[in-house]
């Protein structure tokens, strides 16, 4: 199973390369959700992720709350686009929804051309589209090129342990080639449990491998 682990710093990279992850989602602020990384820390751990020989994905969200982005806030997350590219990063992360729920495929587009050519996860975004049409949301995102969709199968207030119905749709949904990747409440305690649920091989998490007290988020 890839154990894929969302962290805000270096450090949290370092314990979680020796516990055992396979992928690092690098963030800022995780306690809302997650927001794009500095310049430096991204730098840091590329050259970490290479050393260590994993993967890194690379969180870009201009801030918390809603993923209804204006087209200013667009433009910021092109800029960052281009800054992680320069610095070396192969996969990020974003997603954009609107007001209506429904997937932002014009500003999506426009993300996915300036990501170019880094791969494309589509966060838990996804989860603020209505459930009538995500079907039809990942044929996009999977048409599109976008490599995953990380979800929690519903609410991030609803235990996962809830939401595994859901998930199981998602994943059943899921066109070829397009990894559903679940997360927020997955730990190190039930992923197997959840891996076995859901017939997945890879899972996300801040917990997803033990790590020192002072290291846990």
């Amino acid at each position: 199973m890839i154990k894929e682990i969302a962290l805000a710093d270096i450090d949290t990279m370092r314990a979680a390369i020796r516990n055992g992850v396979d992928r690092v989602e690098l963030n800022s602020r995780l306690d809302l959700g997650g927001l794009t990384p500095d310049d430096q820390t991204v730098a840091e751990a590329v050259a970490l992720a290479a050393e260590a020989q994993i993967d890194l994905v690379v969180m870009i969200r201009p801030r918390g709350g809603d993923f209804d982005y204006s087209e200013a806030e667009i433009e910021d997350m092109r800029r960052s686009l281009r800054r992680m590219r320069a610095l070396g990063v192969k996969t990020v992360t974003f997603g954009v929804v609107d007001v209506k729920k429904h997937l932002a495929r014009d500003r999506m587009t426009k993300l996915l051309e300036a990501a170019k050519p880094m791969q494309v996860v589509y966060h838990m975004a996804f989860d603020d589209i209505a459930e009538r049409c995500q079907q039809q949301a990942l044929r996009w995102l999977a048409n599109y090129g976008v490599i995953r969709v990380l979800t929690h199968g519903g609410k991030l207030t609803v235990p996962i342990t809830e939401t595994v119905s859901h998930l199981q749709e998602i994943v059943q949904m899921a066109p070829t080639g397009l990894t559903i990747l679940p997360g927020g409440g997955v730990t190190f305690e039930n992923a197997g449990w959840l891996s076995q649920q859901l017939h997945v091989s890879e899972l996300h998490g801040s917990k997803i491998v033990p790590l020192p007290v002072n290291n846990a988020l």
